[in-house]
């Protein structure tokens, strides 16, 4: 497949007017958003947590983690951000590309509007005892 990257605006939740301009390789492999940790620092952006990964190289990691804002194609949402080690790229992740509603056309190397799974609608039933859970719907 594939790889190309994403321009992106990122800021601290609690600083929405200090934004800054990020080129992000898309990685939907990658379970989040990773960005340099001095980036994020410069941001205003303070670790609210540690979160542990499994990196590339196939070692288990801890990173600090927070929410951020990030605006890819005119649209802002919070997103959950890892603080990248130096030498790290800045990832674009799938958590972060759900959100959007986005998927990945490695062909074209873009992205692009994809449908996501949803609940039970409206037209379907919902059943639920102590000792099982099921869904059916109407077709």
């Amino acid at each position: 497949m594939g790889t190309f990257f994403a321009e992106a605006l990122l800021a601290a939740p609690e600083r929405p007017e200090r934004r800054e301009a990020v080129t992000m390789l898309v990685d939907s492999g990658s379970t989040y958003t990773w960005v340099a940790a001095t980036r994020l620092r410069s941001l205003s952006v303070v670790p609210t947590e540690r979160r542990r990964v499994v990196t590339i190289e196939g070692q288990v990691a801890e990173r600090d983690a927070a929410e951020v804002l990030i605006t890819l194609d005119g649209r802002t949402l919070h997103t959950i951000c890892l603080f990248g080690d130096a030498g790290d790229l800045d990832v674009l992740g799938a958590y972060t590309l759900e959100g959007f509603g986005f998927g990945v056309d490695p062909v074209q190397r873009k992205l692009i509007p994809a449908l996501q799974d949803g609940a039970a609608t409206a037209s379907g039933q919902i059943t639920a005892s102590r000792r099982n859970c099921s869904i059916s719907a109407r077709v």
